[in-house]
């Protein structure tokens, strides 16, 4: 009964999201979304020193453009997957790419789901909030 309990408050608490995009703009009205939804979120606007912001903030679910100079949303995610200590971490790619591309994308690198830029407002609180839940419960089940 005590492990229902537990489980049940991970999945009402809002999670912790850092918001990774290189365009300012984006990433305010990103980050403004997911606040309204009761997120607590993190922001940067470059991919660099991700896994320490990751660490200090606890995140729960991380929000990456795939297109950014330094490196990109893809090949960090394909890092922070091979992490060990970031398997519970869920990634949700964001992109202005086709929609096709962006699947494709999100199954090399094991992301949790996708966005198209273009629908921001309408799906990306949703694709968090859903790819937190899903790890949550995919944890529970290896315990």
């Amino acid at each position: 009964m005590l492990l229902i309990s537990v489980l049940i408050d991970r999945v009402t608490a809002q999670p912790r999201v850092l918001v990774i995009d290189d365009d300012e703009i984006v990433r305010d009205v990103m980050c403004e979304l997911l606040r309204d939804k009761g997120c607590e979120v993190f922001s940067a606007g470059s991919p660099i020193g991700v896994t320490r912001l990751i660490g200090i903030h606890r995140v729960d679910v991380i929000v990456l453009d795939v297109m950014m100079p330094d490196i990109s949303g893809d090949k960090l995610a394909k890092l922070l997957r091979s992490n060990p200590k970031l398997t519970q971490l869920a990634i949700v790619l964001v992109s202005g790419t086709d929609e096709g591309a962006l699947d494709r994308i999100a199954s090399e690198v094991k992301a949790d789901a996708v966005v198209g830029k273009s629908d921001i407002h309408r799906e990306l609180a949703m694709s968090v909030l859903s790819a937190h839940h899903r790890k949550i419960l995919s944890a529970s089940k290896k315990t």
